[in-house]
């Protein structure tokens, strides 16, 4: 299981650069479903069954990265952000670059301590202000190594396994929800609807991919799978988030442009209570998921989100534990067989 993930988690792709990642995850689930498609935006929807009712299941391909956007004469590389980016993680980060040729490995660099002012050193360093090295010594170096402007750059971190259950990797939001998914429509064999798994584009920079997928499909229920902030680490108080890592899957009941579907709601509480299943609740201002969009589409897609916990959300180390993992995907097959009760 956790090789799998490791490769689903170090396959790159930004959004609008989810080629990699959508090759990976086709190879790996086309034998266990009916149909494979990849939609005219890159959306790659997989069905089983036929017939109703029609579930839909969904969690985003793209991750958090960088793009290429001026290269200067001394061959240094200037970059803006794809996705929401907290500017202190940035510095002394390694990357790789993916142009015309071959990958290019590149350090964040940014003005050494030792020389900053005191009011610069007590202060985050502004995106405008870093800058990427690959050891070129001029703009020419740059260019014959393949790199352009709007390349797409991700962190030069893999997977690795933690003590115990937990894993840590750059970029489980929302490599995780994909992950589980695969795993989800190989659990899925007493379901006599239609289950629709869509791996969506774009979700980092807007919710793109998801609203003409849905509108495609059509479905009576959508479930996006999506990761969320734990709260339990140093600097953040009681009760200012809720979830923690290992104690069980999140149940998102409202976000920045949502509030999940009673009737969503219902089902996922009940399915956990017959199955033993531990459950953790989500409630926040910032942020959203593919599912908030879901109630805009059409006359209107019944929603919710199911949401692994995960430790520093946005950076370039995320930390999951793999038991929250296989209870999403234990709660989330078990609702899918059950969905006829409900829809």
């Amino acid at each position: 299981m956790n090789e799998l993930l490791k490769k689903i988690t170090e396959a790159p792709g930004t959004s609008g650069y989810e080629d990699n990642i959508r090759n990976v995850i086709e190879n790996e689930v086309k034998r266990y479903v009916d149909n494979v498609k990849v939609d005219k935006i890159g959306n790659l929807i997989c069905s089983i069954g036929q017939g109703g009712p029609k579930i839909m299941i969904a969690a985003h391909m793209d991750k958090l990265g960088l793009i290429v956007k001026y290269i200067d004469n001394d061959g240094f590389i200037r970059f803006g952000t794809v996705g929401g980016w907290d500017p202190r993680v940035l510095p002394s980060q390694k990357v790789v670059i993916y142009g015309s040729k071959k990958p290019v490995i590149g350090v964040i660099g940014h003005k050494p301590v030792h020389i900053q002012e005191k009011e610069e050193s007590e202060k985050a360093d502004k995106i405008k202000d870093m800058f990427i090295d690959i050891g070129a010594k001029n703009k020419k170096d740059v260019e014959k190594a393949g790199i352009n402007i709007g390349d797409q750059i991700n962190f030069y971190t893999g997977y690795d396994d933690l003590i115990g259950n937990r894993v840590v990797g750059s970029g489980f939001d929302d490599r995780i929800g994909c992950f589980e998914i695969v795993e989800i429509i190989k659990n899925v064999k007493k379901f006599k609807g239609t289950l629709y798994a869509v791996f969506t584009v774009a979700e980092e920079i807007g919710l793109v991919g998801v609203r003409g997928a849905t509108f495609g499909v059509n479905p009576d229920v959508m479930i996006a799978l999506d990761t969320t902030i734990a709260g339990d680490f140093p600097g953040i108080t009681a009760g200012e988030v809720v979830p923690r890592i290992g104690k069980g899957p999140v149940i998102g009941i409202k976000d920045a442009v949502s509030v999940i579907n009673k009737k969503v709601r219902i089902w996922l509480e009940e399915t956990a209570k017959n199955n033993k299943i531990p459950l953790q609740y989500d409630v926040i201002d910032r942020g959203a998921t593919d599912a908030s969009v879901a109630a805009m589409i059409r006359e209107g897609i019944p929603s919710g989100t199911v949401l692994t916990p995960t430790r520093y959300v946005h950076t370039s180390v995320e930390v999951v534990d793999m038991n929250d993992v296989k209870n999403v995907i234990k709660l989330v097959s078990y609702a899918i067989n059950s969905s006829h009760k409900y829809f």
